[in-house]
């Protein structure tokens, strides 16, 4: 594919960007040259030149804006080349066959009819939370663990368990959507990860235990499906009961032999979807002044001011070898009878510049093992779903604008910046959790979110259509039914990167086939 124009001018100007930077190394200085205003931004680049050098020696210097510049070409030549869609492996598990009267998903579909109009699609609504009604009776959920019928749970290639992310009631599709392709009866259980998808026989089944090692499925109040465990790591996504939702379609938009039309099928789909639910502006927030905040958050807080104190000290292990580093440079140029005053003056400005770095963090590390002491002794025994008093929301609030001021380096990318947002926090553990968690929530908080935060945040959770993808992922699934899309969604903490999407693809000949085992699992940004 040839680039277009914009990218070839951004190849152009990094090039000559990158060409202009060595060239300035190899010729400084300049300052001595200039004049006027001149002077002042030619002696800012000589001082920057002459750090450079510092650091990485002559050599070194000239080539560094060169890799760099070759660095920032490679992705702009690769975008010319691939789309956005990122394949997952496929599933690399596979059941043991049954024989045909023991199969999980009885009554073999016919062939799927090439010219018949597409089904459907059918969204999967999260269902309102009551406080009456048993929110783990339902058919069709997502998150929290299947329910596997004595089926082993699968692994990816390693063996490792795959994290469970949902499990649709096939009678409850079929029922909104009668044109499915699918069996009518049983379930299907999806896994992340490498990707599998489970068939089920239907009946009244328990949920399955995890298996040992099972890795986390998310980072409470960060991202899911991280490569290590930490304090904030959970095994489960949270619970939540959904509907099977059938969106009405004009028949051009459902066409087999239409093609490129994915876009006016999701604006029709949203546009229905806004005339009965509320569509998502943003994630769940909490407005200030903040009238309750639970222990449940509390606790949170000093899980991530464990966690930010973990890393610290591995990033002051880094700076420290920085120091070293740039210290060393200093000794080696001031004993180098042929080092300029210019180039040993950089190099002690750098040196200067690393150690100052290098005491701040160290003050504000010890300042952060203070706070999570008190943190650990202010949180001991608490029950997770009691409100903290007057007094004690007092102190979280002081405790936040402390660590926010005086150890801003080490907590910039873990303690929240207001209550309000760990108030938020906590109101989507609640919303899904144990019936005691639930029955803290007020009902106006309740009543707020069964109204206004249904749906995901973007693209929805669906089974059918063409998913909120680019051309590339529909391309390269033409002729593929959807079997089901994950859509970024802050109330199953299923804050995926880049608003992105994983989907389950299955060719009509392997869903005619019963061929589960071949099912594609992709993710794309959204």
């Amino acid at each position: 594919m040839e680039l277009g124009m914009k990218r070839w001018i951004a190849l152009i100007v990094i090039i000559a960007l990158a060409g202009a930077a060595a060239g300035y190394v190899i010729d400084a200085p300049f300052a001595p040259l200039a004049s006027g205003a001149w002077r002042q931004t030619a002696a800012f680049l000589d001082d920057a030149a002459a750090s450079l050098v510092a650091l990485l020696g002559y050599g070194g210097a000239i080539a560094a804006p060169l890799v760099i510049g070759a660095v920032l070409c490679v992705p702009l030549l690769l975008m010319g080349r691939t789309g956005t869609a990122r394949p997952l492996p496929g599933p690399v598990w596979r059941p043991e066959p049954l024989a045909e009267d023991e199969e999980a998903l009885p009554g073999k579909p016919a062939a799927i009819d090439p010219d018949a109009l597409l089904p459907r699609p059918v969204v999967l609504v999260r269902k309102a939370r009551s406080r009456s009604r048993d929110w783990f009776g339902d058919s069709s959920w997502l998150g929290g663990l299947p329910k596997l019928a004595g089926i082993p749970w699968p692994r990816d290639r390693d063996g490792a368990p795959l994290p469970f992310a949902a499990q649709i009631d096939l009678a409850g599709i079929a029922a909104a959507c009668p044109e499915a392709p699918l069996p009518a009866a049983g379930s299907l259980a999806f896994f992340v990860g490498t990707g599998a998808v489970v068939p089920v026989p239907a009946g009244n089944h328990e949920f399955s235990t995890p298996p040992p090692h099972l890795p986390p499925a998310y980072d409470e109040g960060g991202f899911p499906l991280p490569r290590h465990a930490s304090r904030l790591s959970h095994d489960l996504f949270p619970f939540w009961p959904v509907d099977a939702v059938a969106v009405p379609l004009p028949e051009d938009l459902r066409d087999p032999h239409e093609l490129g039309n994915e876009e006016a099928v999701e604006n029709a789909v949203t546009a229905w979807l806004g005339t009965r639910y509320p569509l998502r502006a943003g994630p769940l927030e909490v407005q200030e002044p903040v009238e309750r905040v639970w222990w449940h958050g509390a606790i949170h807080l000093a899980r991530l001011f464990h966690v930010a104190l973990d890393e610290a000290s591995r990033l002051i292990e880094k700076r420290a070898a920085r120091t070293g580093g740039a210290r060393g440079d200093v000794e080696l140029l001031g004993a180098d009878p042929a080092t300029t005053p210019l180039r040993l003056e950089a190099a002690q400005r750098a040196f200067d510049r690393e150690d100052a770095r290098l005491l701040a963090c160290k003050a504000q590390h010890a300042a952060l093992a203070q706070v999570v002491e008190a943190m650990d002794g202010f949180t001991a025994d608490r029950d997770p779903w009691t409100p903290l008093a007057n007094e004690e929301l007092g102190v979280l609030r002081d405790v936040i604008a402390h660590v926010n001021r005086d150890c801003a380096d080490l907590v910039r990318h873990h303690a929240p910046e207001t209550i309000a947002q760990l108030a938020a926090f906590s109101l989507r553990a609640m919303v899904s959790g144990p019936p005691e968690a639930l029955a803290q929530v007020s009902d106006a908080e309740l009543a707020r979110i069964n109204a206004g935060y249904r749906l995901a945040n973007r693209h929805q959770h669906e089974v059918f259509g063409p998913g909120g993808s680019s051309r590339t992922a529909h391309d390269d699934h033409r002729g593929d039914i959807l079997l089901l899309q994950l859509a970024y969604d802050d109330m199953m903490e299923w804050n995926w990167g880049e608003m992105g999407l994983y989907q389950f693809w299955i060719s009509p000949a392997d869903l005619a086939a019963r061929r589960w085992d071949r099912v594609s699992l992709t993710f794309e940004e959204g």
